[in-house]
């Protein structure tokens, strides 16, 4: 890692996105919670194995917690609840949103989305919300909420590209 991040460092700059990230795909605050602690306690004892030259830090912290929230759903056999953005592919869009340096990009491609899809994906990956809540703010149907939320990732992740 070369050790340009301390621990300290580390925790304080993806807590909150890791969190997000988490509370995006787990219904419960408290199960959230705890999936965070454990994605930074696996990011701890492992940081020794992290490689710089196969991926930048944020993409791995990403996978760790992608990993994570998977075996949560595993370990608990919520098959029927797993959502459909974490069991098919990894977004990314959502490294992006756990890459600082991606967090300009984004926020100028966030500006060329049309307003309602906008305020999806601001209310889904900054307010963390999920898209049933995300629905009921907006007064969408959910099925509406979704087709969007993926236009808008589609759209996204072309001006990204």
């Amino acid at each position: 890692m070369g050790e340009q991040f301390s621990k300290e460092q580390i925790y304080k700059d993806y807590k909150d996105k890791v969190f997000a990230y988490i509370r995006n795909h787990v219904n419960s605050i408290a199960d959230a919670e705890d999936l965070c602690e454990d994605v930074f306690v696996k990011i701890f004892e492992k940081i020794d194995t992290y490689d710089e030259s196969k991926s930048r830090l944020s993409t791995w912290i990403y996978s760790v917690t992608s990993n994570t929230v998977i075996d949560f759903y595993r370990t608990n056999h919520i098959h029927s609840e797993i959502p459909d953005d974490l069991s098919d592919e990894k977004s990314t869009i959502e490294e992006d949103y756990l890459d600082k340096e991606g967090l300009d990009a984004l926020a100028d491609a966030l500006k060329e989305l049309p307003r309602e899809q906008m305020d999806i994906i601001v209310l889904r990956y900054y307010k963390g919300f999920t898209l049933q809540e995300v629905a009921e703010k907006m007064s969408l149907s959910y099925g509406i909420t979704k087709l969007r939320h993926r236009e808008a990732l589609g759209t996204l992740q072309r001006l990204l590209a």
